[in-house]
């Protein structure tokens, strides 16, 4: 029996391996004669050669510093099963459960003012022959070689391990990177893990997953280091300055905080950035999440989500508040939907439970207002707001990006709390800018341009366009530099030009093909072009710094 599954998930991973590809390669947009003109102009500029990359600092409005014992891995896995059918459908709730705890297992944790460290345990939970099924002898066997080729040797640096696991990668067998696939795509990172092959400035799409879930497990404290490691190839005035943006995720999947698998959001997490902050050097910056479901939770007080963020931005040095739509709610005009019926788990339908179950009968309008109480604040206030608005990701189900971080519901809030000649004041930005269709590619492409409507409308609104491995590749790029100039030059007689308000981004470390101080040096490169040259410190640093009222 073991021996047939065993052969039929190579099949399907072969499958898919090709699909990828050839997808892979269909998403290259087609250039017309002006753009192939910048394509050859691009191709000469070299950012670690010119003045400006060296002498403008850099500020990444989008990084995450939480690793696996921040997120309810085991809840995300065990609510996910419908991420990557049919594969995800053979993992059982006990290999589910599994697999979380063993990448909790290989996660370190920094000690944090009064709080102990947790070491990471390599001994006990890598046993393929204790683990019920084939998939997590699969999955728990990855580990074990991992281990054993020592890409979590403390005598080895980031760089040395990094490599380690590459090379690693390289080795393993369809069916084994197929595993890596599967634990990314049911982590909402399936999109950003298609295919390819490992290049000068690229690694293959099982690198990516396997790179990413090695990053889950690494010390939190050690992050931001090992962020501008990974960023170091490209030229900057200093080091880059990071705005971690947090999530808040216990409550979407229906796990309570232990204080060691999860981590306590309010006691533990924000505790834990707010010192790393206040770290001597650590040109490091955070956004508090917020979760709306925290009014709802049993014996919580009516504006509990609100009180906590509140706190975080008034008391321990938050400077903004990330929302996450994707977790089943909109800004206004909330429409919820339905419990998820699952014929081999009952965790989807808990976890919907745990979400909407104690909102009472009038869920939607609920949402509503708990949103608009929140936003309001972030008004009166002058609080800075930063919106996932892509369609992919930690989706708390399969769809739901797409269903409620659409920009439409920003724009309908922004609408319903503006008056004629006093438009709504929100400081916002539009994370990922409705995705990666700005790069000329997929059937989104009218997310980014209503982004752009709204950026050029609402005086505090700003976007960020994710960078990724689409700026290595030449069409996108060129694609990519022929949009912008367009779209800051239509908008000059705007009362508010798009030039300054795109920001910076990268959202690291989300698993993405290229490599990061590769498509930094890309991202440079594409504002070297004399379409963009004259916007080059604005996007890097300048609007980043009004968005957050550095000034």
């Amino acid at each position: 029996m073991k021996h047939s599954l065993a052969k039929a998930l190579w099949i399907v991973g072969f499958f898919v391996f090709t699909v990828n590809l050839i997808t892979l390669n269909a998403e290259q947009p087609c250039l017309n004669k002006a753009q192939r003109k910048i394509r050859t102009e691009l191709r000469d500029l070299d950012p670690r050669l010119e003045p400006l990359p060296q002498a403008t600092p850099i500020i990444d409005i989008h990084t995450h510093t939480f690793n696996a014992r921040y997120l309810p891995l085991r809840g995300i896995l065990l609510g996910k099963r419908d991420a990557f059918v049919p594969i995800t459908t053979l993992i059982s709730d006990r290999c589910a459960g599994t697999i979380a705890q063993a990448i909790i297992d290989c996660t370190e944790l920094s000690s944090s003012g009064n709080e102990r460290g947790i070491s990471r345990d390599l001994s006990g939970q890598t046993s393929a022959d204790a683990c019920p099924g084939l998939i997590c002898s699969i999955f728990l066997g990855i580990i074990k070689k991992a281990i054993a080729a020592g890409v979590w040797d403390p005598k080895m640096n980031g760089r040395e391990q990094l490599k380690t696991l590459d090379n690693l990668v390289t080795r393993m067998s369809p069916i084994e990177k197929l595993a890596l696939k599967t634990a990314a795509k049911m982590m909402g990172m399936g999109d950003h893990t298609k295919g390819g092959t490992e290049t000068e400035d690229t690694i293959s799409g099982s690198q990516a997953a396997a790179r990413f879930v090695w990053i889950l497990t690494q010390k939190d404290s050690d992050l931001p280091n090992l962020y501008r490691m990974m960023h170091a190839d490209a030229p900057a005035a200093g080091h880059i300055a990071m705005v971690s943006q947090m999530m808040d995720l216990g409550p979407v999947y229906d796990q309570i905080a232990d204080g060691e698998t999860l981590l306590d959001f309010e006691h533990q997490q924000v505790t834990r950035v707010e010192n790393f902050v206040k770290t001597s050097g650590s040109d490091l910056m955070y956004f508090v999440a917020y979760n709306p479901y925290r009014s709802f939770l049993s014996n919580a007080s009516p504006c509990a989500a609100l009180d906590l963020v509140q706190d975080t931005v008034q008391n321990h040095g938050a400077i903004g508040i990330k929302l996450y739509p994707p977790s089943g709610y909109r800004p206004s005009h909330n429409k919820i939907k339905g419990r998820p019926c699952s014929w081999f788990s009952s965790f989807p339908g808990r976890e919907w439970d745990a979400r909407y179950g104690n909102l009472g009968h009038d869920k939607n309008n609920k949402l509503d207002q708990e949103l608009n109480r929140l936003l309001e604040w972030c008004i009166r206030q002058d609080v800075p707001v930063l919106t996932h608005s892509g369609y992919g990701e930690f989706e708390a189900r399969k769809g739901y990006g797409e269903y409620h971080a659409n920009p439409i519901f920003w724009q309908e809030f922004l609408e319903s709390h503006s008056t004629p000649g006093n438009p709504c004041k929100l400081r916002l930005c539009l994370g990922h800018a409705g995705g990666e269709d700005y790069f000329g590619v997929g059937s989104h492409a009218d997310w980014g341009k209503r982004c752009y409507e709204i950026c050029t409308k609402y005086p505090n609104v700003y976007c960020e366009v994710t960078t990724s491995e689409r700026l290595i590749q030449p069409n996108s790029q060129a694609f990519l530099v022929d949009r912008l100039a367009t779209l800051f030059t239509k908008s000059t007689t705007s009362a508010y030009p798009f030039h300054t308000k795109l920001l910076y981004g990268t959202d690291w470390p989300l698993p993405d093909q290229g490599k990061p101080g590769s498509v930094l040096l890309y991202t440079q490169k594409a504002f070297l072009h004399p379409k963009l040259k004259p916007y080059y410190e604005e996007y890097f640093v300048g609007n980043a710094r009004r968005f957050l009222k550095l000034q």
